[in-house]
């Protein structure tokens, strides 16, 4: 058995290995909390310099819109050579079948789930293809800055702020603007809803409610002043009315685990908002009491079907090219 300090690393032999980019390597800790029998384990991408051979049974690809074309590729080419083994390891989220977030919610609008659409930022005519009101954020996180994301109601405020951006330094290429949704239900609260994806796997995984447009996380004093809002959210859970759709929506995202993050609109059609493939994990004691004796069974899902990837895959001990710290610092510059 590996040292506890290797495990927190690279996992253990024969479990699954979560690869994730460097900012994303905390949003499983919730779940490995619950992980009494040690099959997950964490390899950021950077640390692969150091673990540039483990084991697992499977391995699971996170962070695919934060990487370069140019690291994607690179992704692609292990993993061609890691499935071409005789007992190959189970593989989520290999690319380059998946679809990033910009081009996922523009498939999304010409197919008519989404009605509104998404532009690049860096696209000299987004002002006058764009429809009112909307939003920028950055196309490989999330928004410009730590507050929520300002709604922009016309091309004049829209203008103003590529100046500001441009004054401030700020890069236009890389962002995309997104066409705002209503989303609100008859609680008067804006509302998101979300899904995990594990395989084969759809779990309900929240139902959250703000008063500002943005919904993150739910304003701490929300659900104490309104407690019927900790009903809906269970009874979404327990009868997960959207499955069948959402699982849909994951085949054509391509995406094999992540969570879907979607509202409804007014006249009942999903709306989506993104497809995180590196989605956080809560931790039992940061859930609030209202909500533990359904959402902790959750968590308690989402590990089982990780572990249930452990059994059926094929472990393995994978190798990634020595080369990673030589192909990092060409990358710099």
């Amino acid at each position: 058995m590996l040292p506890s300090f290797m495990r927190m690393t690279a996992g253990k032999d024969g479990g699954v290995v979560f690869l994730t980019a460097r900012q994303g390597r905390t949003t499983l800790t919730g779940l490995r909390s619950l992980d009494q029998r040690g099959v997950i384990g964490v390899i950021d991408f950077p640390r692969l310099v150091i673990h540039t051979s483990f084991c697992a049974s499977a391995v699971i690809i996170c962070d695919i819109e934060r990487m370069s074309p140019s690291y994607e590729a690179r992704i692609a080419a292990v993993v061609r050579n890691w499935t071409a083994k005789e007992q190959a390891p189970i593989i989520l989220n290999a690319p380059p079948k998946l679809l990033r977030r910009y081009e996922l919610l523009k498939k999304l609008y010409f197919l008519g789930v989404n009605r509104k659409d998404v532009h690049r930022l860096d696209d000299p005519y987004t002002i006058e293809k764009t429809a009112f009101p909307c939003f920028i954020r950055i196309e490989a996180g999330h928004h410009l800055t730590p507050d929520k994301p300002k709604l922009l109601h016309s091309r004049d405020e829209l203008a103003a702020e590529l100046v500001r951006l441009r004054e401030i330094g700020e890069p236009v290429y890389g962002k995309i603007l997104v066409e705002y949704e209503d989303t609100r239900d008859d609680t008067g609260l804006h509302c998101k809803m979300s899904y995990h994806k594990i395989a084969d796997t759809i779990i309900p995984a929240h139902m959250f409610w703000d008063h500002h447009w943005f919904v993150k996380y739910p304003p701490r004093d929300l659900l104490s002043s309104r407690p019927e809002l900790a009903t809906r959210e269970r009874q979404f859970i327990e009868t997960s009315p959207h499955e069948a759709e959402i699982a849909g929506l994951f085949e054509i995202a391509g995406i094999e685990y992540g969570r879907i993050d979607y509202g409804l609109r007014a006249d009942g059609g999903i709306h989506v908002f993104e497809v995180n493939t590196n989605p956080n994990h809560p931790h039992s004691a940061g859930i609030d009491p209202e909500r533990k004796d359904y959402i902790n069974p959750i968590q308690r899902r989402i590990l089982a079907a990780v572990e249930g990837l452990a059994a059926r895959g094929s472990r393995n001990r994978l190798q990634w090219p020595r080369d990673e710290l030589i192909y990092r610092l060409k990358c710099q510059l």
